[in-house]
């Protein structure tokens, strides 16, 4: 059965009420009263769960999960009305868990005879951090009430004012998992009791593992917002190694509810074959066959893998949404003759890591050095083909082309007239530590060679190139353009690659000119040089 935390002050203060100065002896006229002749009085304190789905109601957890109580010397701030002055009052809790009684620490004193509202919060911290709770849960309480400087004691409901998230992991490596990050902001002001703004970068906090009965799970309180399907979650073995855990849809999370998410840890697969569907795929060794992926949205987990290959991509994207994730140090894809990772207009990859101890190195190769050679680059096409999406998060990747074309971005058929109209989609890269180098001529990022067809001005189209880094000096300083020295139009760190007759660059559609670069939300229409 449930039981409230509930008390009744019975005689709180009684002897500071016995004051000299009496409402009789006040002017009439007058709204002020005496100075620290009348405390607040706290009738009782409550914590009580709001009514929702999965409600939970502090300031330790109770040994069911779903509820809270308040711990022995939890210290709350109270203020009256508009008086800015905080009064600190202390919990005194027994061993049962019950609110025996509140001592002021600082009491707060009436100033006024107008009714006022009082306001309570818990904690008394101005910032609240939500970067340790793999150490204990960040709570934020509040509580408001309404009473004159004649009023009984003033009673104090206190509701919570973060989410609480709850990870249930399920499968058959559930046991074997020792740590479970989500993704939140560092922190939060607290305004007496109000969450106001984010603290820090986005980042991902260490979950709290509990256990209730013969359950696990692993909590965080985070504020209001949504949880992202695809990059809120984060499992570990070893609590170094992190990989994505998704979810089949967002989940918005409100304040003062518990919010219970299932996430099934099962056993990646070896790739054998072409990959053609969902699922979850796991290459960590050395191999000199390429991986095929021609549909669907599967996963596909590097950790140690070396994919070298001498035709052909290493690893070829030619239909569905995958996302490779890497998984520590040394692995790399390499191709003789085309490209690392080859994405296929249509298709779209996502490559992601969760630490700076997550690389990737992709090289691109070529066929020759004559005028009719192609080359690959690191991620993304081959011989100026149609390339689709690529987006890059939280990883870190050394991407190098073959010559003339880009890193990341396009690849080259030098001086092809039959070659298509060559594009490439939308390059996103977050949060994320790159080395890009063009071959001669290319863009790090971007364009290949923009000379290329007939040598008379061509038709080049592409998505826009979206960068988000905390240090944009350093991500550029980490690019390399393959110089051509003799061009009007030297390549570009991110954008054009080098042409003397101008080509035509449009967006993907065709109906307007290329949108351009944007690092950290500045526009750069013509490319950063």
């Amino acid at each position: 059965m449930k039981r409230y935390r509930t008390f009744t002050v019975i005689g709180l203060m009684a002897a500071l009420l016995l004051s000299a100065c009496s409402q009789d002896e006040l002017a009439e006229n007058s709204t002020a009263l005496p100075e620290g002749e009348y405390p607040l009085q706290i009738g009782s304190v409550t914590l009580t769960a709001e009514v929702s789905e999965q409600p939970w109601t502090r300031v330790a957890e109770s040994t069911e999960g779903m509820s809270s109580v308040w711990a022995d010397g939890d210290r709350i701030g109270v203020r009256i009305g508009d008086n800015e002055e905080t009064g600190i009052y202390v919990m005194n809790v027994d061993a049962e868990g019950w609110v025996v009684g509140v001592t002021p620490e600082k009491p707060v004193y009436w100033k006024d005879k107008q009714p006022a509202t009082i306001t309570a919060w818990y904690p008394l911290n101005e910032e609240l951090d939500f970067t340790h709770q793999n150490q204990g849960l960040t709570y934020l309480l509040k509580a408001t009430g309404n009473g004159n400087y004649q009023s009984t004691p003033i009673n104090l409901n206190f509701t919570h004012q973060l989410a609480k998230v709850r990870v249930k992991l399920e499968g058959t490596k559930a046991d074997e998992v020792t740590a479970v990050t989500v993704r939140s902001y560092e922190g939060t002001n607290n305004e007496q009791g109000t969450p106001n703004g984010r603290i820090g970068t986005d980042v991902y906090v260490p979950m709290l593992k509990a256990t209730y009965g013969d359950e696990t799970y692993w909590e965080a309180n985070l504020l209001k917002g949504y949880l992202d399907a695809d990059n809120t979650f984060r499992v570990s073995s070893d609590g170094k190694n992190f990989v994505q855990a998704k979810l089949t849809t967002d989940v918005d999370i409100t304040p003062g509810h518990v919010h219970t998410i299932k996430i099934d840890v099962g056993e990646a697969q070896p790739v054998e074959g072409e990959i053609s569907g969902d699922g979850y795929y796991l290459v960590s060794e050395a191999r000199n066959e390429p991986v095929a992926i021609t549909g669907g949205s599967p996963t596909v987990y590097l950790k140690g893998a070396s994919i070298n290959v001498s035709d052909g991509p290493a690893i070829s994207i030619t239909g569905g949404t995958p996302t490779i994730y890497v998984i520590g140090e040394g692995n790399s894809v390499f191709s003789g003759n085309n490209t690392g990772i080859a994405v296929s207009g249509g298709a779209t990859v996502t490559i992601e890591g969760s630490s700076t101890a997550d690389v990737l190195t992709a090289n691109g190769g070529t066929t020759g050095s004559t005028s009719s050679a192609t080359a690959g680059a690191g991620i993304g096409s081959s011989t100026n083909g149609a390339c689709g999406d690529i987006t890059i998060e939280d990883a870190v990747i050394v991407a190098t082309a073959g010559p003339c074309a880009a890193g990341i971005g396009m690849g080259c058929n030098y001086w092809n007239s039959n070659s298509p109209t060559a594009s490439i989609g939308k390059i996103t890269i977050t949060d994320s530590d790159v080395t890009a180098s063009g071959g001669y001529g290319a863009a790090a990022i971007g364009f290949s060679l923009s000379e290329l067809f007939s040598g008379s001005g061509d038709t080049y189209r592409a998505g826009r190139i979206t960068i988000t880094t905390e240090d944009e000096a350093g991500f550029l300083s980490k690019l390399k353009p393959g110089m051509a020295p003799g061009f009007s139009l030297t390549p570009q760190r991110i954008g054009k690659g080098a042409y003397n007759f101008t080509p035509t660059f449009l967006n993907t559609a065709g109906t307007g000119p290329w949108e351009g670069v944007v690092i950290n939300g500045t526009s750069y229409q013509d490319g950063v040089q």
